[in-house]
């Protein structure tokens, strides 16, 4: 499969991928053969790009962390959440723990899952797409940080209602494709203090999971909000949540930003190591973090394109690749004739 532009789509292209509405609806299956409407379909969205099926790039196989099914469920429990949130009403806790334990096997059972995919998530709706990404994100690097299984539930939970607050703030501030005014500013600050009431007040979740929702924004130096907690006054949950949240929200488009590359984000993280981010959950980051998705064009430094068809643990920058011109496999990591060849830009 490979990632492709909205723009660039034409008639007759398969998709590769489900793609849902935020409630988890199926908004059009894998395999679906697309024409004009399909593709109008897809445009409304506002997505950045899909994955598509063909033959040039069957070689790259696309592995998420969690099934298509457990997505949709997770996107639908989410989604109820949410909106009964917003009227001081819950969801069953049995269905998130159900979920939870679903996401916390997957994780557990591939430990060497990597961070692999474009996130294709429509606009409308972010927010319920962000909090699956971010538990699910969370999840892989709390199990490779050793975390034991209570405590990845704990965690895999905190991620799909750390945002749960936002729901008691004006939906014009949290979707404001302009800088906020200073009031408005302080207003968004207090979304952990109130998804954290909110949740202490009508849930039953654990010490572990609140104090995640609380302290999703602080930062390691202190800096953070609401509370300015610093180092290990903050729980070593909220300190995963908090890199999680931070790469999800910046790969993925916004009212007011589009999609800022993987690289660009490692690179952001990589630069507040010890400042706004926790140096462990930084390093482990630098390691595992895939910088060129499979099924992705990218440019390499003699001009030739070439797509992503597998990565490396420990070695994210030299991916195998297979050129477009000529169909020939490049190993970056093992061909020894092509270490002279680096990546120059990735096409997202």
């Amino acid at each position: 499969m490979r990632y492709i532009p909205v723009t660039d789509l034409t008639d007759g292209m398969i998709l590769g991928q489900e793609m849902y509405e935020p409630t988890g609806l199926m908004l059009m299956a894998r395999h679906t053969r697309l024409d004009e409407q399909g593709i109008e379909v897809i445009r409304n969205t506002g997505v950045p790009g899909v994955y598509i099926e063909d033959e040039f790039s069957e070689e790259a196989e696309l592995k998420d962390v969690i099934s298509g099914e457990v997505r949709q469920s997770a996107l639908k429990i989410i989604h109820d959440v949410f909106v009964r949130a917003r009227d001081k009403e819950t969801v069953d806790e049995k269905r998130i723990a159900e979920l939870v334990s679903r996401i916390t096997e997957d994780v557990i059972n591939d430990a060497d899952v990597m961070c692999n995919l474009v996130n294709v998530r429509a606009y409308d709706g972010y927010t319920f797409f962000h909090s699956v990404n971010v538990a699910v994100l969370s999840g892989v690097l709390g199990a490779k940080l050793g975390l034991e299984e209570a405590e990845l539930r704990d965690l895999i939970t905190a991620g799909f209602v750390h945002d749960v607050g936002k729901v008691f703030i004006d939906i014009d501030i949290i979707n404001a494709p302009r800088k906020l005014t200073p009031e408005e500013r302080v207003i968004i600050t207090e979304h952990p203090r109130m998804g954290y009431e909110f949740l202490r007040d009508n849930y039953s979740f654990n010490e572990n999971v609140l104090m995640g929702v609380y302290e999703h924004h602080e930062w390691y130096n202190g800096g953070g909000y609401p509370r300015k907690l610093k180092g290990k006054e903050i729980t070593f949950p909220a300190r995963i949540l908090k890199v999680a949240d931070v790469y999800d929200a910046m790969t993925g488009k916004r009212s007011y930003h589009d999609p800022y590359l993987p690289s660009d984000v490692l690179e952001y993280i990589m630069g507040r190591d010890g400042m706004e981010f926790d140096p462990i959950v930084v390093q482990l980051m630098s390691r595992e973090l895939c910088l060129y998705p499979v099924g992705c064009e990218v440019e390499l430094s003699d001009g030739r394109k070439a797509l992503v068809i597998e990565n490396h643990k420990g070695a994210i920058q030299r991916p195998k690749i297979k050129i477009e011109a000529t169909r020939e496999v490049i190993d970056l990591a093992e061909d020894r004739s092509s270490w002279n060849l680096t990546i120059v830009k990735l096409f997202l």
